[in-house]
């Protein structure tokens, strides 16, 4: 369950910066934050956050080595950019938007019957 949480947080930490552009590009912070309050999460969302938690997991090993590695703090960000690039597309391609997902995430992080269900979707029944 441990390792669930801890993945989560490191995806939504990671993603988080690009989804906010996003969020403040498309609409009012306020009026965004409101929606992922009250916004119902069904079966089907959890099955495609698995999906993209899988591919946004990929994305975060792919890049893992190469920002440890990047020689100064310009080339660190070019290697974050990148990483969240993909992990939008990644979340995208699994059909769901950043914002929906980063309210799983958060909604997740406080919810332990939600987690229960996401673990039990991406096969992750360690505790």
């Amino acid at each position: 369950m441990q390792k669930t949480i801890i993945a989560l947080a490191t995806v939504f930490a990671l993603g988080s910066t690009a989804a906010m552009a996003q969020e403040q590009q498309a609409q009012d912070p306020m009026a965004q934050q409101q929606q992922q309050q009250t916004q119902e999460i069904t079966e089907g969302m959890l099955v495609k956050f698995a999906t993209a938690m899988e591919n946004v997991q990929g994305v975060t090993e792919k890049y893992r080595d190469q920002f440890q590695e990047a020689e100064n703090q310009e080339e660190a960000r070019e290697i974050q950019q990148s990483a969240q690039e993909e992990m939008i597309a990644a979340v995208e391609d699994a059909g769901l938007t950043p914002q929906e997902y980063n309210m799983i995430i958060q909604q997740a992080q406080n919810d332990e019957e939600l987690r229960g269900r996401l673990e039990e979707l991406t096969g992750d029944d360690n505790s």
